[in-house]
């Protein structure tokens, strides 16, 4: 409650509310705008991949996480040796 001989607050600001409001009318070319460029983006660095770093696929660590798995951090330089053999061996 308002404390002591002062003006009750009687705010009135609704003169100029279009001026604050956000439309998204250009939310579908936008849509269109990122589809293309990530096609673009995917043909200048083809042979590598587009969602960034190979990441290896790793159980959590704790008790409680366990059992999922999730994305790891990278691969490491004896993998990644070994992975290079195998390739050879192959081809």
């Amino acid at each position: 409650m308002a404390k002591h001989n002062n003006v009750v607050p009687n705010s009135h600001f609704r003169k100029h509310w279009q001026n604050y409001v956000k439309t998204w009318f250009n939310q579908p070319a936008r849509k269109t705008r990122r589809r293309i460029d990530r096609q673009k983006k995917a043909v200048k660095i083809f042979p590598r991949p587009t969602a960034g770093p190979l990441r290896p696929i790793v159980h959590g660590q704790t008790l409680k996480y366990n059992m999922k798995v999730r994305a790891g951090r990278g691969f490491s330089l004896e993998e990644l040796k070994v992975s290079i053999e195998y390739y050879y061996w192959l081809h």
